[in-house]
C-alpha cells in the first residue's frame, strides 16, 4: 500500500470535523460578538452567556430580584446584555438627565424586546419609532389635558360607586379582599368607559368576558418566550415566524380586544360620535388614510390601524398599571395602620363627605404622597430603556449605536441616596417640605421621563386618587394571616405581578 492510499481515510473524517469546528466557532463568535462592549469600556457587570446574554438569570430569578442584586453588587452603573443587545444599566442622575431629556434626539426610542407583537397591536405609541411616534404623540397629547380629565369625572364617579358596592358585598359576606381582582375590575370599567364609551360591568362579575381576556394576556406576558428569543438572536427569522402566524401574545384574546375596538370604531362612524369627547372620538376626529398622512406627515393624523393599536395599548395599560398601583397601596396601608389613619383623617379634613372630583382629590397632599410612595415601593415595571441612534460617550462611557441605556426602576426607587430606609413605607418623604430633596427625574421615573414619558400618567394618578378617596372613607384595610409579609414577584415578567394573590381583610368604618 502506497502513501497516497493511507492518507485518504484520514482525509475522510478530517474535512467534516474541520468544517464542524469552523461552524461552531463562527456560531460562538456570533453569539458573543457584542459581549465585550462593557468590559472594553471599563464597566463591570454580570457575566453573559453566549446568545442569551443575561436573560437566563433574569428569567430564572426575575427582573426585580436581579436588578436589585446587581445594583447592590455593581453600584450605580453596570452593563448587561439582552441577547446581543448591550444595555448600560444606571441610576446616575446626570446620565438619566442627559439620555432622557437633554440628548433625547440621540436616544429617542424604547428598545423593543418584543419584535413579534401582532398587527395592528404594534401600531400604537409603544411600538412605533421616529417621526411616526412623534406624529402620534402630538396627536394624542391633548386627550389627557386637564379639561379632558375633568370631563371624565362623571363616569369615574359612577365606577367608584360600583367599586364601593362590590367591596361592601365582599365585606358583608366575610370574604378576604383579593385586591388585584377587585381593582382590576374597577380600572377595566374606567378605561373602557372613559376611552371607548362602552360599559364592561366587570365589577362584581368575575366571569366578565372583557376581564378574562385581559387577564389571559397578562398571564402570558413573559418577555422571554422561546420564539421571542430566537427572533431577537436571529432577526432574519422574524419574517418566518410571522409567516407561521406566531404571536408573542395569546392570539384569541388579542383578537378579541382588537375586534372590540374595531367594532366600537364602526359604531362611531355610523352615529357620527355625537356628544362624545373620549379618547376614541378624539382619535377618530384625526383619522386619515396612509396616503393622506404620507402627503402631509407633519399633520396630526392617525390611520385606522394606528387607532386600533393605540386603543389596544390604552386598554391593556389602563387596566394593569393603575390596578397594580391600587393593589400595592392597599397592601401597604393594611401593613401600616398608622399611615392609613393619617390618610383617612386628611381626606375627611380636606373634603369631608363631598363627592370626589378632579379638583378636590388633587388638593389632598397626603393622598398624593401615599400614591407616589406606593409607586416607589412597587413600581409597576422593573425597568425602562432608550436606544442609541449613533455612538455616544456619556461621563466617559462609550455607548455604541444600537446599544441601550436602561434604568432599573426598582433599583432607583430603593436607592438610599434618595430614599433613606427604602424598604419602609414612608409617604412623608414626598411631602412638600421633603420632596425637593429628591431630583424630579427620580420622582417621576416610574412613568418614564422626557418626551416619551407615559402619556396616560395624569389619568392614572387621577383615577387612582378617586378610588382611594372613595374606599378609604368607608373601609379599613387590615392585615390578616393570609396577607404576605413580603411580595414575591413572578419570574420572567418585567411587570410587578405577584406570585400569589395579595389578600387583605376589610372592615366597614362607622358612620
Amino acid at each position: 500500500m502506497d502513501a497516497a492510499t493511507t492518507v485518504v481515510p484520514w482525509l475522510g473524517w478530517t474535512v467534516p470535523v474541520t468544517l464542524l469546528c469552523i461552524v461552531i466557532t463562527l456560531l460562538y463568535l456570533y453569539g458573543t460578538w457584542t459581549h465585550t462592549t462593557w468590559s472594553s469600556a471599563g464597566v463591570s457587570g454580570p457575566k453573559p452567556l453566549p446568545f442569551l446574554g443575561n436573560i437566563g438569570e433574569i428569567n430564572k430569578k426575575g427582573f426585580f430580584h436581579c436588578l436589585q442584586e446587581w445594583g447592590k453588587q455593581y453600584g450605580k452603573m453596570y452593563g448587561i446584555y439582552f441577547m446581543h443587545r448591550p444595555l448600560l444599566m444606571t441610576t446616575d442622575v446626570d446620565i438619566l438627565k442627559e439620555v432622557f431629556i437633554k440628548d433625547f434626539a440621540d436616544f429617542p426610542d424604547r428598545l423593543n424586546a418584543n419584535p413579534l407583537q401582532p398587527y395592528p397591536v404594534n401600531q400604537g405609541l409603544i411600538g412605533v419609532t421616529g417621526d411616526r411616534w412623534r406624529r402620534q404623540r402630538h396627536t394624542l397629547t391633548p386627550t389627557f389635558s386637564t379639561s379632558k380629565l375633568k370631563a371624565m369625572n362623571k363616569f369615574i364617579t359612577r365606577c367608584c360607586h360600583n367599586l364601593i358596592a362590590a367591596m361592601r358585598k365582599n365585606t358583608e359576606e366575610g370574604k378576604l379582599l383579593d385586591v388585584k381582582q377587585m381593582y382590576g375590575s374597577f380600572t377595566l370599567d374606567v378605561i373602557c368607559g372613559t376611552a371607548f364609551g362602552f360599559e364592561t360591568n366587570a365589577l362584581g362579575h368575575e366571569d366578565n368576558v372583557f376581564l378574562n381576556n385581559v387577564k389571559a394576556i397578562f398571564a402570558e406576558a413573559r418577555v422571554f418566550k422561546v420564539g421571542n428569543i430566537i427572533a431577537a438572536v436571529f432577526p432574519f427569522t422574524i419574517p418566518f415566524f410571522k409567516w407561521l402566524g406566531y404571536s408573542s401574545m395569546p392570539k384569541k384574546e388579542a383578537r378579541f380586544i382588537t375586534e372590540t375596538i374595531r367594532s366600537a370604531i364602526e359604531t362611531r362612524r355610523k352615529d357620527g360620535g355625537k356628544g362624545r369627547v373620549d379618547l376614541l372620538q378624539l382619535m377618530l376626529d384625526a383619522e386619515a388614510t396612509g396616503s393622506e398622512i404620507a402627503g402631509n406627515p407633519q399633520e396630526k393624523r392617525l390611520t385606522t390601524d394606528e387607532i386600533i393599536g393605540q386603543g389596544f395599548t390604552v386598554f391593556i395599560a389602563g387596566y394593569e398599571t393603575t390596578a397594580t398601583t391600587l393593589q400595592y397601596l392597599t397592601y401597604l396601608l393594611a401593613l401600616n395602620p398608622d399611615k392609613q389613619e393619617k390618610l383617612y383623617r386628611e381626606i375627611v379634613d380636606t373634603i369631608g363627605n363631598a363627592e370626589p372630583t378632579y379638583d378636590n382629590v388633587t388638593s389632598i397632599k397626603y393622598l398624593d404622597s401615599c400614591v407616589r410612595e406606593a409607586l416607589r415601593c412597587f413600581p409597576p415595571a422593573a425597568l425602562t430603556s432608550r436606544g442609541a441612534l449613533a455612538e455616544k460617550t456619556i461621563k466617559g462611557v462609550k455607548i455604541p449605536a444600537g446599544a441601550g441605556v436602561g434604568v432599573p426602576i426598582i433599583g432607583l426607587m430603593r436607592d438610599e441616596e434618595f430614599f433613606p430606609e427604602p424598604d419602609k413605607f414612608i409617604p412623608e418623604r414626598f411631602d412638600d417640605e421633603n420632596k425637593d430633596a429628591i431630583p424630579s427625574i427620580v420622582r417621576e421615573m416610574v412613568f418614564g421621563a422626557g418626551p416619551r414619558q407615559c402619556i396616560g400618567m395624569r389619568l392614572a394618578l387621577y383615577e387612582a386618587k378617586m378610588a382611594v378617596v372613595t374606599v378609604v372613607r368607608q373601609f379599613k384595610f387590615v392585615k390578616v394571616p393570609e396577607t404576605p409579609d413580603e411580595i414575591t414577584f413572578r419570574p420572567g415578567f418585567a411587570l410587578a405581578l405577584p406570585l400569589r394573590p395579595v389578600l387583605v381583610g376589610t372592615q366597614l368604618r362607622e358612620a
